[in-house]
């Protein structure tokens, strides 16, 4: 089970009891019963054996859906047989992850709150380039739009995040390390405009490799990230200080935010424990219907 959280869009990790199939529905009838069952076969895989059938088949389905993107990739599988085949396994598994959708959907409790979650907007993503294909052709293929497109394709991998707990859990921090990010983020531009420019002027000359700005700030890029391609570099004693003092500089821009977002997990980690422990205690002081089950509804 998971809690949205209305301040992110974003799913926070488990942190109430187990619902059961009749913890769902108890307290409901009619059509309200139905959809509370359907909310729970397809939100809550612990709620029943379905459940639980049906996420494991979800998470199936996406390793199968992401394997075929790739494979179809490999030029020597690109013939036409080969390409039906790939196009009948994703046809399949697209079919898979509307039905999941619409299911979702429709027996969501509210619609406000299913539309503001990061994850759903996922699995739209994951499914409009097919249709967005059938609708256009595969004679459009080589259009850039069409090409970028069809990128979407892999943020299906991104419906895994549903399924696993701690990956949420890392989502939520990110989140709240957005405007730490976003600094670190800012500062590495500004780092890389500065040593960039520097190294143009350093290096300027009919033999350098730097031609241009751009080509210096792309250097000064990988050079502050600690990556290094070795594509171009400097070749002045001048430049080579400077770029030795901008590597040094660099492992300490990376280190400084590291520890902050390693604190941030720790505390969420920590909270979102003691919330699941206080929610138990909770749980269990609840009076209990005669049938057993505790009365959430």
């Amino acid at each position: 089970a998971v809690v949205s959280t209305q301040s992110t869009g974003i799913q926070s990790v488990e942190a109430e009891p187990e619902l059961t199939h009749s913890d769902l529905v108890g307290g409901h009838r009619g059509l309200k019963r139905w959809k509370s069952a359907l909310w729970g076969f397809v939100e809550y895989p612990k709620s029943s054996l379905p459940a639980r059938i049906w996420a494991t088949s979800n998470i199936l389905i996406i390793v199968i859906s992401v394997i075929n993107l790739i494979w179809e990739s490999i030029p020597k599988y690109r013939q036409d047989t080969t390409i039906r085949t790939f196009f009948i396994v994703d046809t399949v598994c697209v079919s898979y992850f509307t039905l999941d959708l619409v299911l979702r959907l429709g027996s969501t409790p509210t619609l406000v709150g299913f539309i503001r979650n990061v994850l759903n907007w996922f699995d739209f993503l994951a499914i409009i380039p097919f249709y967005v294909e059938l609708v256009v052709g595969g004679n459009s293929a080589g259009l850039a739009a069409f090409r970028i497109l069809r990128l979407f394709r892999i943020t299906r991998l991104f419906k895994l995040i549903r399924h696993s707990s701690r990956m949420m859990l890392m989502m939520e921090v990110v989140s709240n390390c957005l405007s730490e990010l976003i600094m670190l983020f800012l500062t590495w531009v500004m780092g890389t405009l500065i040593f960039g420019t520097i190294m143009f002027y350093v290096e300027e000359g009919s033999s350098s490799k730097f031609k241009s700005i751009l080509h210096a700030c792309w250097w000064a890029a990988v050079t502050m990230t600690t990556v290094g391609y070795g594509d171009i570099y400097p070749e002045t004693p001048l430049g080579q200080t400077i770029g030795s003092v901008i590597l040094f500089l660099s492992m300490i821009y990376i280190a400084l935010p590291m520890t902050l977002i390693v604190s941030k997990f720790s505390s969420t980690l920590a909270s979102h424990h003691e919330a699941h422990q206080e929610r138990r205690r909770k749980w269990k002081k609840m009076p209990k219907h005669k049938d057993g089950r505790h009365g959430l509804f």
